[in-house]
Formats: C-alpha cells, structure tokens, sequence
C-alpha cells in the first residue's frame, strides 16, 4: 500500500500548481503571475539565456499540467504584461492570495531553479529570489529548503 500513496504523492506533487487554494483550475491570471517571476528571474542577470527559457519551459509544463505550447503561449502573454506594465506587488498578491503555503514554496523554487540554470547567481538574482521568497509569507528556513529542491 505504501507504495500506491508515494506514487499518489509523486504524481500530486508533479502538478503542485494545477489548481488553487480552493481546488480549482489555475486559471490564466494565477498561471501568468507564476510566469511572470520566473521571466523576472530569468532576466535578473545580463541575459535571458537558453537554459533559463527551458527551466521555465519545462516547471510550467510540470506544475501546471500544461503542454509544451500552451506553456509557449502563456509564456508570450506574460512577456506583454511583465513589469512595467504591472507591478510586481500584484503578481505577488495573486500568488498569496490563491495558493496555499505549500504551493507558494513550489513557486519559490522554480524561482531558484531558474535563477541558477545558468550555472551561476549573481547577487541581483539572489536578492531578487529572497525578496520573493519574503513576499510571499515564507521564512527563511522555508525560502532555503525550497532553494535545496530546486
């Protein structure tokens, strides 16, 4: 039996993002916002890189339950709303009001994941995953062991 509930868990844990709080389908402004960081992070250094672009590819895929072209349109619609156009508070504000702790720790280390695809953290991008990291509600412990998942 045990083997059946660690599968159950490992195959929850693989769409962690896939619905809300309430239980419901992440919809596109909840899947955007998560996008949105991680675009934010990807450009935290000199540049946008390959590896960057497939980590995120490849979390969204992951967590969302999404394929490879809805994440590649998503990806498009949160280019055009990024910072400026809106603020960061708000992203932020729609992952803590719609995910649960856990999942926002799931957010937090897709963060990290692309922050350090590209073999390297500059201090920028590390001030920018703890800012997020403290937006978010988690601690400093918290915030840690989700960068030692990424």
């Amino acid at each position: 039996m045990w083997l059946l509930d660690g599968l159950r868990e490992f195959l929850q844990k693989r769409h962690a993002l896939a619905r809300d709080r309430s239980g419901q389908q992440a919809d596109l402004e909840l899947q955007a916002a998560t996008a949105i960081l991680l675009i934010e992070a990807a450009y935290g250094d000199a540049e946008y890189v390959w590896r960057e672009h497939r980590t995120i590819v490849k979390g969204l895929e992951r967590e969302f339950g999404l394929g490879k072209s809805e994440v590649l349109e998503l990806l498009g619609r949160a280019e055009e709303i990024r910072p400026p156009v809106v603020k960061l508070a708000d992203v932020t504000d729609v992952i803590c009001d719609r995910f649960t702790k856990e999942q926002r720790e799931e957010v937090v280390r897709l963060v990290w994941s692309v922050v350090e695809a590209d073999g390297s953290v500059d201090e920028w991008e590390g001030i920018f995953a703890d800012h997020i990291a403290k937006v978010l509600g988690l601690s400093g412990d918290e915030a840690g062991a989700a960068r030692a998942l990424g």
